[in-house]
């Protein structure tokens, strides 16, 4: 499954750099995404972006209200701790037969709009959160083969 994941990539028109033991890191709108390994899990798919915001960079709770407005707003996108940071993710079960193009698209575009989602609640622009939730969990036209990198 992972080099059908890997070839979608390259169909979107992403470039991939392979982090050993960690995943693959790609770009996109200048910002840094990973799509992650699971050895374990040729079924999972998981695309990430580390460190939007370090521990130290506020109080304990000012992060989690951040974390907890991303994950009670956001339908797919999650906001997690790991290595002392949060870092937002995207998470899928694979059952072997979906065409991974529109799949990736999707799930991509959501991260973005996700990430800024993100910026605009740090920022504590709240304004604009309907459009931003809206944008992020209305269905994407995933019947698109463009170049998304």
């Amino acid at each position: 499954m992972k080099e059908k994941i890997l070839e979608a990539f390259k169909n979107l028109g992403f470039v991939l750099e392979e982090i050993e033991d960690f995943g693959f890191d790609f770009q996109y709108e200048g910002q840094h995404y990973l799509y992650m390994n699971n050895n374990g899990d040729d079924n999972y798919l998981c695309i990430t972006h580390p460190v939007i915001l370090e521990d130290d960079e506020g109080s304990d709770l000012e992060i989690y209200q951040v974390m907890d407005k991303i994950n009670r707003t956001l339908k797919y996108v999650k906001a997690n701790i790991l290595r002392e940071s949060i870092w937002l993710s995207y998470e899928r079960e694979l059952f072997g037969d979906e065409d991974l193009n529109p799949i990736l698209y999707s799930m991509i575009h959501r991260m973005d709009a996700g990430l800024s989602f993100l910026y605009k609640t740090i920022a504590g622009t709240d304004e604009d959160n309907d459009t931003v939730s809206n944008g992020t969990d209305n269905d994407i036209d995933t019947n698109s083969n463009e170049d998304v990198a």
